[in-house]
């Protein structure tokens, strides 16, 4: 679907500048995080944190899917509303694909501080791709791509503070039995399902 895909034009200096804004906000939010895993902020706080920056990353991811529809992605030719909706669906499915094929590895354990710390900085570096194709003239292809690769990796970030997390502060340390800790997961897994994907 994707092999000849039309650089980004010119004409869209107003979304472009909107996104990256929206890109900077994000990016931003990610050095908060790595500023809260390094000061050893409270459970709760990160979490609450990590749920924000995972809702700004859906918001601008978004707003980057429907700026690539309406520039390149979605056939100009098309009059018909069937034919426009089918082709914008494709363009979300090319997506989804796309992020399904830079998904997070499963962790075999929970990881440890300096692990989400590095995984921050490499969002960091994810997110910074991601403006640099919207600031410049790069393909639709380039940005749902490293859009894609932001998205695996704060799901990556997600799963590791929340394991560690529950590890350190959520489990409540008097839970001794093996159904008293897997029944707290599962409401600690239910609370926050919204920072995991």
């Amino acid at each position: 679907m994707a092999e000849n895909l039309a650089p980004i034009t010119v004409d869209d200096d107003t979304e472009r500048k909107r996104i990256v804004n929206r890109l900077r906000r994000l990016e931003g939010q990610v050095r908060g995080l790595q500023s809260m895993i390094d000061s050893d902020k409270e459970c709760e706080a990160v979490l609450t944190q990590v749920m924000a920056a995972r809702s700004a990353l859906n918001q601008v991811g978004m707003h980057v899917i429907g700026h690539a529809m309406k520039t390149c992605l979605v056939d100009e030719t098309l009059t018909d509303r069937d034919a426009i909706i089918s082709s914008a669906f494709g363009v979300y499915l090319h997506y989804r694909e796309l992020s399904a094929a830079t998904g997070a590895s499963p962790n075999a354990g929970v990881a440890s501080p300096a692990e989400v710390l590095a995984l921050l900085r490499r969002l960091e570096v994810e997110v910074s791709a991601v403006q640099q194709v919207m600031s410049g003239a790069g393909d639709c292809e380039s940005a749902l791509r490293e859009l894609s690769a932001a998205t695996s990796t704060l799901n990556d970030v997600s799963l590791a503070i929340l394991g560690n997390a529950m590890q350190r502060c959520l489990i409540d340390e008097s839970a001794s039995s093996r159904e008293d800790v897997i029944d707290q997961a599962i409401q600690i897994f239910l609370r926050y399902s919204s920072c995991v994907r």
